[in-house]
């Protein structure tokens, strides 16, 4: 009878305090603590120390939140349980040693350069000088003429790239052969002078128009003293 006592009472302390062979349902009062706790123990403390532990200081402290939480697991006689638990602190330790150091932020491309607008076309427009006419018949230059082709002159050897087209123009006086004559002589007469200021011969042309295109009435002495005239026009 007192050995059937004896044996109940075995039964009833083990089924409340704890866990056969191991420990007693109490913290820190195992009898022989698993190898697995100190193999992840020394998992974790591998990891801090390995060149991966600046990259990943977040895995190796939920590693050891997992191994602790998995001592609580195992002190509730939850051993397979806690077993698993402290497997996976070991892995995301053993994870955190082959960290890397994130990729550099990838270079934005250069933008690609703004083609500027092209330029406007170049409008070629008559470069008129009143004061470039001659007297009746005449291609002689005035004293004036002369002054306004002085400006010419400089403009062009500020532009070497300007090319000039000289016109020569006549009242309507006398025959159409004659008139395309005389607006050559006139033309020819401004092109000689500017010449004779450093303008060379490759960036002057020459062309008659005689009495056509006139600019005013050739009904007039006043009209035709316009009419009587050289232009010069850009044309580059």
């Amino acid at each position: 009878m007192r050995e059937k006592m004896i044996s109940i009472l075995f039964v009833l302390v083990f089924g409340v305090t704890g866990c056969a062979g191991t420990h007693f349902g109490v913290a820190d009062r195992a009898m022989i603590l698993p190898s697995d706790v100190a193999q992840t123990e020394d998992a974790i403390a591998q990891s801090e120390k390995s060149a991966g532990a600046k990259y990943c200081p977040d895995k190796i402290a939920n590693a050891r939140a997992l191994a602790k939480e998995a001592m609580n697991v195992y002190w509730s006689c939850q051993t397979t349980k806690a077993m698993g638990m402290l497997a996976d602190a070991r892995k995301m330790a053993q994870e955190a040693e082959s960290c890397q150091p994130p990729p550099p932020a990838p270079i934005a491309p250069a933008p690609a350069p703004v083609a500027p607008d092209p330029p406007a076309p170049v409008v070629n427009q008559p470069i008129k000088f009143r004061s470039v006419t001659f007297d009746f018949d005449r291609s002689k230059l005035k004293t004036a003429s002369m002054a306004e082709l002085d400006e010419v002159a400089k403009s062009m050897q500020e532009n070497p790239d300007v090319i000039l087209e000289i016109q020569g123009y006549t009242d309507s006086k006398g025959s159409d052969a004659y008139n395309k004559k005389l607006g050559t002589r006139r033309a020819d007469s401004v092109s000689i002078y500017l010449k004779s200021k450093g303008v060379t011969s490759d960036r002057l042309k020459t062309v008659s128009f005689g009495e056509g295109k006139p600019v005013a009435t050739n009904d007039t002495e006043e009209g035709r003293s316009l009419n009587r005239r050289v232009e010069l026009v850009n044309i580059k």
